[in-house]
């Protein structure tokens, strides 16, 4: 099959299964992340290619099906994360994603505490999907709740540390609450990231509100518990991190997150590979044979 032939198969739509509410079973076995290159993919690495997790919008109820029902490795890194998150949830987190946009429980994709544990899931998801069509990045950063999900795939923080904080973090009381409410919030939260295992990142991690090198080495800022929390309240805006990220030396920035506006179905699937196609355009190697075995429509 050409490459134009496939393109078009890809482009065509999702397939139609869709996530289960309740987590996986115990017994199942947890999907495989790849610490290196999967074979087959290129090993090289763009210069200054970074990746950027963002959301433009709120999310919509169904965000992240078509990409949950066509791209297998999406679908098992998506499972992973929401198993994890959902120790944390009152609710399982596919019950609110994926939930009917007339259904009762659409609304809560709006609230924070189910948003940002949906966003956190989107990042890290479609991330080990280009880990797995061979773009690697050299360095990470994040918007909002994507500081988190920077630091966890670049190794600062595991999958479960990375899960209790993005639930905290949604819950964090807003910044017109009374003082005590956000008080105590911020207590939990701190008292949370304290307890959690801060690693060495295994690729660059960067400040998107300063542009700084975060981690041990000399002339980087310690990643601390409470860089987390001063990031939750200091957001930066999605263009004033891809200007931090120029100023760290990484000018190619890829943005790594659900779109509001693709909501037509098959616009999820559509975006992944119009983005991988200007990744290639423009240089990258991309590994298609692995594309299209992992999105071929069932």
């Amino acid at each position: 099959m050409s490459d134009e032939r496939s393109w078009e198969v890809l482009l065509a739509g999702p397939g139609p299964a869709l996530p289960r509410a309740a987590p996986r079973p115990p017994s199942a076995p947890r999907p495989h992340r790849p610490a290196a290159p999967v074979p087959g993919a290129a090993a090289d690495r763009t210069p200054g290619q970074a990746v950027l997790f963002t959301a433009r919008g709120p999310l919509l109820p169904g965000s992240g099906r078509d990409l949950y029902g066509t791209c297998r490795s999406f679908a098992a890194a998506w499972n992973e994360v929401a198993e994890a998150l959902d120790a944390w949830l009152p609710l399982p987190l596919a019950a609110v994603v994926f939930a009917p946009r007339d259904g009762v429980d659409s609304a809560l994709i709006r609230d924070p505490a189910f948003a940002q544990p949906a966003l956190f899931a989107h990042h890290v998801a479609l991330f080990r999907v280009w880990e797995a069509w061979g773009v690697q990045a050299q360095a990470v950063a994040g918007h909002a709740v994507g500081e988190i999900s920077a630091a966890h795939v670049a190794g600062v923080l595991d999958l479960d540390d990375a899960a209790r904080l993005v639930a905290l973090r949604g819950r964090l009381a807003p910044q017109d609450a009374p003082h005590t409410a956000r008080a105590a919030s911020e207590r939990r939260f701190l008292r949370v990231a304290r307890g959690s295992r801060l690693g060495a990142p295994t690729r660059t991690l960067v400040c998107a509100t300063t542009g700084e090198r975060l981690g041990p080495r000399p002339g980087e800022r310690a990643v601390t518990p409470e860089h987390f929390l001063s990031r939750a309240r200091a957001a930066s805006s999605p263009a004033a991190a891809q200007r931090a990220l120029e100023s760290a030396g990484f000018p190619c920035t890829h943005l790594c997150g659900p779109d509001a506006r693709d909501t037509a179905p098959g616009s999820e699937v559509h975006a992944v590979l119009t983005a991988l196609g200007r990744l290639h355009h423009h240089g990258h190697p991309i590994a298609w044979p692995l594309v299209f075995s992992d999105t071929a429509p069932p």
